[in-house]
């Protein structure tokens, strides 16, 4: 084996991702985040990597799947009852891209999902 293929396989991250993605595959009516297309309905799945809270004005809680990132934003909202870092969320709804290559929806349905690590 090649010194750039241990490196990849001993990565961290890289076998992170790869777990994401397997785990996100087991959902047939998610789309890989990579995968979305702007201005469409999507059903993704993915780990909250980041909450922001803006109190009494909006949520942005970013998930990833292995593939992508995706911001979702609940304006006028200051909480969102059991999400947490770490924690997986099923999203539906329709994606814009921010111009930066961002993806991003705005007020999601949203549900909790088993974790790819529980």
């Amino acid at each position: 084996m090649e010194l750039r293929q241990l490196l990849r396989v001993a990565d961290p991250l890289v076998e992170r991702d790869q777990d994401l993605r397997r785990w996100q595959r087991e959902f047939v009516d998610a789309v890989p985040i990579a995968r979305v297309e702007p201005r469409q309905p999507h059903t993704v799945v993915g780990v909250v990597k980041r909450i922001r809270v803006d109190p009494g004005r909006c949520v942005e809680v970013t998930i990833e799947d292995g593939s992508g990132e995706l911001t979702a934003a609940w304006p006028g909202r200051s909480t969102l009852r059991g999400v947490e870092l770490g924690s997986a969320l099923r999203l539906t709804g329709t994606v814009a891209d921010d111009g930066g290559g961002r993806r991003r929806m705005r007020t999601p349905a949203w549900s909790p999902v088993s974790e790819p690590y529980a």
